[in-house]
């Protein structure tokens, strides 16, 4: 039978599983990574020994920052908090976690079809040959 096609069939389909599967992975971590830099406060050293306390870029509101006395962001360490999670960076992370995450699933998808299309074929060759035995079985004159 075709045994040694479909092993190595399966395999080139398993290696785009598996591609698939890391570049998924890789897109994951960094979209996790952009979600750790938007939704956790940090903090930004003001000076040689002061570190300022900033909110995360996601929950930061600048209308609090006009007038207001009793807010701890004063321009300067609104500025601070701003230059040290700046949004294209933010942005520029977000946007090179997009082609990992599409190519990763497109290569799974591509290897699971193959795999699925690959045990259909298969199996349909199977039938038949069982079904050319069993007719040559019929052909036969008994004793």
């Amino acid at each position: 039978m075709q045994w040694p096609a479909r092993q190595e069939f399966d395999r080139w389909a398993g290696r785009q599983q598996s591609w698939g599967a890391g570049l998924m992975v890789i897109s994951a971590a960094l979209f996790l990574w952009l979600g750790y830099l938007l939704l956790v406060p940090f903090t930004v050293q003001d000076g040689v020994f002061d570190e300022v306390a900033c909110e995360a870029p996601l929950f930061h509101d600048s209308a609090d920052t006009t007038d207001d006395k009793d807010t701890p962001y004063s321009e300067d360490v609104h500025r601070l908090c701003a230059v040290e999670r700046d949004w294209p960076e933010l942005l520029g992370i977000g946007i090179l976690a997009v082609p990992p995450a599409v190519a990763g699933a497109a290569l799974f998808t591509s290897g699971s079809a193959r795999k699925r299309a690959s045990a259909h074929v298969f199996r349909v060759l199977e039938m038949q040959e069982s079904d050319e035995r069993r007719a040559l079985q019929q052909a036969r004159p008994k004793p």
